[in-house]
């Protein structure tokens, strides 16, 4: 069976589910290698906050 040329929308629409695969908006290749002290540390994170947030431990209380 011979397929049916697709025109350039087609192909396009095709792969349009790899739109969010990429890291398009981040900052990706930003911090070559680890950081070797604090001051690096925080100078990348001024440039691209990238850490996650710190959050407060919710230990439960005990009775």
């Amino acid at each position: 069976m011979k397929e049916k040329k697709k025109t350039n929308q087609q192909l396009i629409d095709d792969y349009d589910y790899l739109a969010n695969a990429a890291s398009v908006h981040d900052c990706t290749g930003l911090i070559p290698g680890a950081p070797v002290n604090d001051a690096q540390r925080e100078a990348y994170e001024e440039i691209y906050p990238y850490k996650p947030p710190e959050v407060e431990s919710q230990k439960p209380d005990k009775k």
